[in-house]
């Protein structure tokens, strides 16, 4: 069991999200704490950044963090044992550098059907799992 687990979390997959947190609650000690993250792509995107103003991007970071809630609410997880993450970036490098920042003693994930393109550039999930201090659950998205 484990006491401080990183949720990344894909906000599109929404269909996803109920056997994502079974996977949680099943390794989640007791007395543990999960963090629900989530990684704004916004400004990596060299041509996106002249058009997108600050305010728009602390307006896209404020409505994610609500998405975030709603979701937890949404799936009713135990609100005591849940905090909220929003970082922009480079989502596996977030995911990596959040997990060892927080002392996370896992990750559970979803990842989706290898295919060729991850044979020449992995996903997010291999590159976490590649790369991580800590244990990595991944858990298969239900639909390709």
């Amino acid at each position: 069991m484990f006491k401080n687990i990183l949720v990344p979390l894909h906000l599109s997959y929404k269909e996803n999200h109920k056997k994502l947190f079974e996977g949680v609650l099943n390794v989640l000690d007791e007395d543990g704490k999960m963090t629900l993250f989530y990684v704004n792509e916004n400004l990596i995107h060299g041509s996106v950044q002249p058009i997108l103003e600050e305010a728009q991007n602390k307006s896209a970071n404020q409505l994610a963090l609500e998405e975030l809630q709603a979701i937890a609410k949404k799936h009713a997880l135990p609100l005591d044992k849940v905090t909220f993450k929003i970082k922009e970036g480079v989502v596996h490098r977030e995911i990596l550098q959040s997990a060892q920042k927080m002392k996370a003693d896992a990750i559970v994930m979803m990842a989706t059907k290898p295919g060729l393109g991850s044979y020449f550039i992995s996903s997010t999930a291999e590159r976490v799992i590649r790369h991580a201090n800590c244990s990595v659950f991944v858990i298969r998205l239900t639909e390709y």
